[in-house]
């Protein structure tokens, strides 16, 4: 992660960090919803402040796998 990535939403290293891990565990789109909301993100913003990390949420499936 870029330490730049953050500056337009004024985010601390430490909250930049942890959307990043979030994003970076969610097992699909609907977890990356949950994500956003959890830290008070908005899509354009998240999109702004994270456009590697969106990118890759956009090839997560729409909904986790089935627990067995």
């Amino acid at each position: 992660m870029n330490e730049d990535d953050c500056l337009p939403l004024m985010l601390s290293q430490r909250e930049c960090s942890a959307i990043d891990m979030d994003i970076r565990t969610a097992a699909s789109k609907a977890d990356v919803v949950v994500v956003l909301y959890r830290h008070q993100l908005s899509e354009d913003d998240f999109v702004a402040a994270f456009p590697r990390l969106a990118k890759a949420a956009q090839e997560l499936p729409d909904e986790s796998p089935p627990v067995v």
